[in-house]
């Protein structure tokens, strides 16, 4: 006669997990800026050295809102906690169907790594988050719509990308952009058990070179005030 399997809870595996550090929450970041006028060719170049160079690059349209969490009463101190939490919720906006996206970025870790290392979480939301998340004491920091391309090499994930303003009288097809350059990223999800994929990164980072140069800056905080 057979035994009944044991079956775990969810809430005790995702525990297990992140117990034993296999969850992928910490991500691998360089970023750098390439000029309009020099766009295609660092297009080109990606082409060439990403997976599916015989077929265009995947676009993207999001617009990004980005909330601030803290205690807005207390006193000013330095130091992370008192800046606060912020929270980024994202939707597509050429693809509606396709459910919002709550990221948490953390602040940058110390070491002598190959590229920016920071806590990263993103969740699958629904559409009323922005007022769940008013509800909660969270105030509006920033916004901003960004119009690009997306690429994978592997497990690396390259955007390229221009951030345009949002405002009163503005549509999705009539923008005013926010400089005259182009964001370019290349990012990893990975675990604190798992770092040799930041060597990946920067040997991609350096094919680039002197195209674009990818550096480990802090864009934690990226967008008009």
């Amino acid at each position: 006669m057979a035994l009944p399997m044991s079956v775990p809870h969810v809430g005790e595996t995702i525990e297990s997990a992140i117990k034993n550090q296999i969850v992928p929450d910490q991500e691998f970041l360089l970023q750098g800026s390439v000029l309009d006028t020099s766009l295609g060719v660092v297009i080109d170049r990606l082409r060439g050295l990403c997976d599916n160079a015989d077929i265009p690059p995947e676009t993207f349209h999001d617009h990004e809102v980005v909330y601030l969490l803290k205690d807005f009463n207390a006193p000013v101190t330095p130091g992370p906690a008192a800046q606060g939490v912020m929270l980024r919720v994202r939707r597509a906006v050429d693809h509606p169907e396709l459910p919002y996206q709550l990221r948490y970025v953390g602040y940058p870790e110390l070491g002598n790594y190959p590229a920016l290392l920071r806590n990263c979480l993103d969740v699958p939301v629904s559409s009323n988050v922005c007022e769940f998340l008013q509800e909660l004491g969270a105030k509006l920091d920033h916004e901003f719509m960004a119009k690009g391309y997306i690429m994978k090499k592997g497990r690396i994930k390259v955007t390229v990308f221009k951030m345009y303003k949002v405002g009163a009288g503005m549509s999705k097809d009539n923008l005013e952009p926010l400089t005259m350059s182009h964001m370019v990223e290349l990012s990893v999800l990975t675990t604190k058990t798992d770092m040799s994929v930041a060597d990946d990164l920067r040997a991609l980072a350096d094919q680039l070179k002197p195209l674009v140069q990818l550096e480990r800056m802090d864009y934690r905080r990226l967008g008009p005030p």
